[in-house]
């Protein structure tokens, strides 16, 4: 017993307490944690290039060198990619406020004649106001924001990839369980990095079927459609519903109903054929994120960081449920954050991973802590 005893109730007042500082502090710290974030996320998908370069007997930071290079490759066209769209985007603006003006004079028109008067200068200000001036203005914030943070990103990436080699020796250094410590990292940078290559892809082909489906139906800003929903289908369960939304009104816009039905159909049996066919084949329950728990997770990180916040929270999640599981008297959390278990497929997946042979950073941390002793 100590010297002073704390009730409950002020234990959970302490705890609420920390909790507001910590999201305070957070919040102030947007500017250095997110690229910082984001860094290790490229890093995470690129490490493959890194880790193929270094098993042929080059130094770590040839193959981190070789990472960044192709994740400048990539970079540069996607940075194409926006700048067409934009131009593209730019040049239909008017046409699309041309006839969403007369779409509005229509309904004021039908609101009228049915005896709700409506101002039709007012309903079109109003939805000029309400929709596309603020999207437009957001995205330019998000790519501005996006291309200062630029080359803290690289270096990031760059000094992680070399450092990936040295990790499990300073991790040996630290903690009183090696291999135990260095298991749990490893379990945690295989089940990210497994998750972020597998988005990317899905997110690429996702993108790719959408741009050819309005390609083919004549609608105009294809490619913008397109990149949107690559970016928006890193969010799960409604990043591809949220994307849907501007491509069902463009082609609404430019072709007419029956083509903004068509394209809202089509987008509706990419998303099922990828989201819910695809990728569970490929991830098989390894992240095991219930949809209320992303929703809540892309909510809380996009009040709290924005666009990046909301990209950044699955990611942010899965590290939060791996690391919970793996201490003492939080595991419960961890449960309360995965899906449901299937009747017997929980403790086979449990043993399977279990058996699984330590993955190339494991093997390469602690070879090099062979080489130092």
């Amino acid at each position: 017993m100590g010297i002073f005893t704390i009730s409950r109730r002020a234990q959970m007042i302490i705890v609420a307490a920390a909790a507001v500082v910590v999201v305070v502090g957070l919040r102030y710290a947007q500017p250095f944690l997110v690229p910082v974030l984001f860094g290790a996320a490229l890093a995470a998908i690129s490490s493959p290039i890194a880790t193929w370069v270094t098993r042929r007997g080059l130094p770590p930071a040839i193959g981190a060198l070789a990472a960044l290079v192709v994740d400048l490759g990539i970079l540069v066209f996607v940075g194409a990619v926006v700048t067409i769209a934009g131009v593209e985007l730019e040049e239909k603006v008017p046409a699309y406020l041309a006839r969403a003006s007369e779409m509005t004079v229509a309904i004021a028109a039908t609101l009228t004649e049915r005896g709700l008067p409506v101002n039709p200068e007012f309903l079109s200000k109003t939805l000029h106001t309400a929709s596309l001036v603020p999207l437009l203005g957001g995205a330019a914030v998000t790519v501005a924001s996006a291309a200062s943070n630029l080359g803290v990103v690289l270096l990031v990436v760059f000094f992680a990839l070399c450092e990936i080699s040295g990790a499990g020796a300073k991790i040996r250094r630290l903690v009183s369980d090696p291999a135990g410590g260095l298991a749990r990292i490893d379990r945690i940078v295989r089940e990210v990095k497994k998750y972020l290559l597998v988005k990317t892809l899905t997110s690429l082909l996702v993108a790719m079927l959408a741009y050819v489906l309005l390609r083919v139906m004549n609608v105009d800003l294809a490619l913008l459609m397109a990149s949107s929903l690559f970016v928006l289908h890193f969010i799960p369960n409604i990043g591809a519903a949220i994307a849907t939304i501007p491509a069902v009104l463009v082609a609404l816009a430019s072709q007419g109903p029956g083509t903004a039905a068509v394209v809202a159909l089509g987008y509706l049996l990419i998303n099922l054929l990828v989201g819910n066919v695809l990728e569970p084949r490929v991830l098989g329950r390894t992240l095991g994120l219930s949809p209320l728990a992303v929703l809540i997770g892309m909510l809380f990180w996009g009040w709290l960081w924005g666009p990046s916040g909301a990209l950044l929270s699955v990611p942010i999640m899965m590290v939060a449920k791996i690391t919970v599981e793996n201490v003492e008297g939080l595991s419960w959390i961890a449960r309360l954050m995965e899906l449901a278990p299937e009747e017997g497929k929980e403790h086979e997946e449990e043993a399977h991973a279990s058996e699984d042979a330590p993955n190339s950073l494991l093997r390469a941390s602690v070879a090099g802590v062979r080489r130092s002793g």
